[in-house]
């Protein structure tokens, strides 16, 4: 019983500098950041599996599609996966015929692009996963918005020197 009481005396003074910490605006804000893309992606993730999709196939097909052909890594950086990752998502988006690789002439690695199925595939789940998306996202005004880019930004940035 003694050794219990203890060990709770012992921890109340960093229980406290933890709830101090979890008071600072910038813990606030990644707090309320991160329960949000968990809730929205979620509801997403569900819908678009029973479209027979996934988020990140959506992704891909979302970049091909508005972009244009593309190598994996750019898609992998954008998507902040592994390149071993994107590399397997790419392989079934080939066996399923949704995407095709295309070469450049001075390039030695392909980009890809979207096939007449894919670009199908994708008509067909955007204008749904896009309703959904304006369901469940509350719109930001452009201060908030910025502010969101610049957080992004303000991460790659920082990433460089805390690796």
């Amino acid at each position: 019983m003694r050794h219990a009481k203890r060990l709770r005396q012992k921890a109340q003074p960093q229980n406290q500098t933890f709830q101090g910490i979890l008071k600072a605006p910038e813990i606030i804000t990644w707090r309320a950041i991160m329960e949000a893309q968990k809730a929205v992606l979620s509801i997403l993730e569900s819908n678009l599996q029973k479209e027979g999709s996934t988020v990140s196939r959506f992704q891909i097909l979302f970049y091909l599609y508005f972009e244009g052909p593309m190598a994996p890594s750019v898609i992998a950086n954008r998507m902040v996966v592994t390149r071993g990752n994107i590399t397997a998502f790419f392989k079934r988006l080939v066996v399923d015929k949704l995407i095709k690789a295309v070469s450049g002439k001075s390039e030695s690695r392909p980009k890809y692009a979207l096939t007449d199925k894919g670009k199908k595939e994708f008509e067909r789940v955007f204008p749904a996963h896009t309703a959904r998306v304006q369901k469940l996202v509350i719109p930001l005004d452009p201060k908030a918005v910025e502010q969101l880019k610049r957080i992004k930004q303000n991460a790659e940035d920082r990433a460089k020197t805390m690796r």
